[in-house]
């Protein structure tokens, strides 16, 4: 779940590699880069793989205080809603330290687990700080979807932030570590496992995966803002058996064209190997606060299902709003 939470930046790769993925970028627009001021197919590739705005907009998200309302869903193997859970509160951030405190929370079906539950059934409080008790306890949760939600953008109990790129915490279990690479670096080989060949279907601009995908570079205007469009899609007309070798099945991105920031991030991913069956998508939309990027909203849906869990389709979207940026 971590691996598919958190998103991209492309990095480099070997210059035959690159060469052979010029030969086939298909451009929506012959005038994209003719403009005397602008700059070639091969410069935005390079830009395209080298970007860090995305994960700036990650660390803006954790680093600055804000407003956020979120919904999540989870479906049965019928799609049928059998539980949900909607939270609205304030991500708070002092002395390098974030934290949340919910406002209001709303539930229905069986979301905690039957301890929590007959812990509800005994209080008769349903004001938010019932909730904050709850928030305080591991494993409260009946599904795995929330709980890893709450690692990724809820930290009840707090946790150390900064700006700086590559201050994370050294401590993470290489999990969490390789769902930070998959996320931030999609485009890379560079994980610490590779189960099932994982780390050569991240690798969607190596040479032997360009004959999978559709790569294009295109224009468009988002919210008012001009900006760049890059896609890799894999190909319509491949078989079963070839879209087993692919990890990624969709990226789009937006740039905007003034500063090569990302607006937005739309990513899929599909992964059959033995016991493991994934498929989800994550749309990440920015927007810019005080000249700032930050993420404005984000959508997820998906199926899993791992060892040791039970299979789960969720739903879960999140708006976040009012951020305070001197």
């Amino acid at each position: 779940m971590y691996r598919i939470l958190i998103l991209i930046s492309f990095i480099s790769f070997s210059a035959a590699a690159q060469d052979q993925l010029l030969k086939i970028i298909m451009l929506d627009e012959v005038e994209i880069f003719q403009d005397k001021d602008s700059f070639s197919v091969e410069d935005f590739i390079f830009y395209v793989k080298n970007d860090t705005t995305f994960y700036k907009g990650f660390k803006h998200l954790r680093y600055y205080p804000h407003f956020y309302k979120s919904e999540l869903k989870i479906f049965d193997k019928k799609k049928n809603m059998i539980a949900n859970l909607d939270r609205s509160g304030t991500h708070f951030v002092k002395n390098n330290r974030a934290w949340v405190e919910d406002e209001f929370t709303s539930f229905s079906g069986k979301v905690y687990t039957n301890k929590i539950m007959r812990m509800m059934r005994k209080n008769t409080d349903t004001s938010s700080s019932v909730y904050a008790q709850i928030n305080k306890f591991k494993g409260k949760y009946k599904y795995y979807t929330p709980e890893a939600f709450d690692k990724v953008f809820f930290p009840y109990d707090g946790l150390s932030v900064s700006i700086d790129i590559g201050s994370d915490n050294a401590s993470e279990d290489k999990d969490v570590r390789d769902a930070k690479t998959i996320g931030f670096s999609i485009g890379t080989s560079d994980t610490e496992q590779s189960k099932g060949g994982v780390s050569k279907k991240l690798a969607i601009f190596d040479e032997s995966m360009q004959k999978y995908y559709n790569y294009r570079i295109g224009l468009t205007n988002y919210k008012g803002t001009d900006c760049y469009t890059f896609s890799c899609i894999v190909k319509e007309s491949l078989s079963e058996k070839e879209l087993g070798k692919t990890l990624i099945r969709k990226i789009i991105s937006y740039f905007d064209k003034d500063n090569f920031n990302v607006l937005y991030r739309e990513y899929v991913f599909s992964y059959r190997h033995l016991l493991i069956d994934l498929d989800m998508q994550v749309i990440v939309y920015f927007g810019y606060e005080n000249g700032i990027t930050v993420p404005k909203n984000i959508y997820y849906k998906g199926f899993w299902n791992v060892p040791f869990y039970k299979a789960e389709r969720a739903e879960f979207n999140l708006e976040l709003t009012d951020y305070q940026i001197p």
